[in-house]
């Protein structure tokens, strides 16, 4: 048998494999599209081996076209997909004009058998699809995981190898199949199902991080308003706490919750309460520093740690956002006037946690309420 159909069978099966696991993690963790631009990658992979096989075996130019064009849209949409999954625009129009330019020159290379043409063509668009893989998977405001670390490497060393094939190809244009193309099938041979095998698994564990990033996110956010919850503000205060000390720097903590918010809850309903908190959410994390932390303690009632922030700064930075919450539109209760309580304690020498903070926090909260509500006070001025 020949060589060449015992590889492409190996990779076929691989594209089965993948194509399958990408399904099932489009279809079970929240059909996000760059996992489905994956799945449908490795279809047309699958077709594209089958194409090649047929192409090989035939010596039929109308499969090597076929092929060359599954290839083209395989490796687009593996571009798109990395692109959705940074959140990036998808340039349709720019990747439809050259991926129809490289099926076009590819299927013209195929129908009139020249080899060399053909291996420059369609391998030269890939490689050049897999450095704008590279490009769109580094991230701009943050570390790469690990994983996304071995899939950059994968598609930097995916361009590499598709250059190399170019090179060997571009050895016999213009003249008869000979040393390039003996080099061109070795590089093929050799390095094609370790670099496509290892690109896909890379692929899986970018998902595999991202499913797992997806669950700590979900266990520690609170879903209504996006803010941490207090598992999420517990696991914060550990490190914000044994950073102060180690710093000799200030915290603050913040408790704080909506006045009459019952009522507007039995007199407007739900949906306006939950518009309430996720508008007094987004006002509470919009008022404070990047490395400060807002939560939602239950409820209507929130913290806040500030870090490198005494109790007196605090109490002025709830002081502007007490100001401002007044301002809170609610389409649902146009008549509603939202109003917030605050209480404000800063970390002290014997604090072992995070519940000696909360626990002087709330008393200063219920002073402000029973001293008339909508107003902040601290702690240590708490009757």
């Amino acid at each position: 048998m020949n060589p060449a159909i015992i590889i492409i069978a190996l990779l076929f099966f691989s594209s089965t494999i993948m194509a399958g696991a990408m399904g099932v993690a489009w279809l079970h963790f929240g059909r996000q599209r760059h996992v489905r631009s994956w799945a449908l990658s490795y279809c047309a992979s699958m077709a594209q081996w089958v194409a090649n096989a047929g192409g090989i075996a035939l010596d039929n130019g109308v499969l090597m076209a076929i092929a060359a064009c599954c290839i083209v849209v395989s490796g687009t949409l593996v571009l798109v997909g990395v692109r959705q999954r940074s959140g990036q625009a998808v340039p349709w129009g720019l990747l439809a004009i050259t991926g129809g330019m490289a099926a076009i020159g590819g299927t013209y290379a195929s129908l009139i058998h020249d080899r060399a043409l053909q291996g420059m063509i369609v391998p030269g668009y890939v490689g050049l699809l897999m450095v704008c893989c590279a490009a769109s998977l580094w991230p701009r405001t943050r570390r790469f995981s690990a994983p996304e670390m071995g899939f950059f490497i994968m598609f930097v060393l995916f361009a590499l190898f598709q250059s190399a094939l170019v090179g060997s190809a571009a050895m016999d244009l213009g003249g008869a199949p000979a040393q390039g193309l003996a080099i061109y099938r070795a590089i093929l041979g050799l390095g094609l199902p370790s670099i496509y095998v290892g690109t896909g698994v890379a692929a899986v564990l970018v998902v595999a991080g991202d499913l797992a990033h997806q669950l700590r996110r979900q266990i520690r956010h609170d879903p209504l308003t996006d803010v941490l919850n207090r598992r999420g503000l517990d696991e914060a205060a550990v490190r914000a706490m044994a950073s102060a000390r180690r710093h000799g720097r200030p915290l603050a903590l913040v408790v704080c919750d909506l006045d009459g918010f019952k009522e507007l809850n039995d007199g407007h309903g739900h949906i306006a309460g939950d518009m309430a908190l996720r508008g007094f959410a987004q006002l509470l994390t919009s008022a404070v520093r990047r490395g400060d932390i807002v939560a939602r303690l239950g409820g209507d009632e929130f913290g806040l740690l500030l870090v490198e922030t005494d109790a007196a700064a605090a109490a002025a930075v709830m002081e502007r956002v007490r100001a401002e919450i007044t301002c809170l539109a609610l389409p649902d209760a146009p008549d509603a006037s939202l109003r917030a309580s605050f209480g404000v304690a800063e970390l002290r020498e014997g604090d072992a946690q995070l519940d000696d903070l909360v626990a002087r926090a709330d008393a200063a909260l219920y002073d402000a309420k029973r001293k008339g509500k909508d107003r902040v006070a601290i702690w240590r001025t708490a009757a």
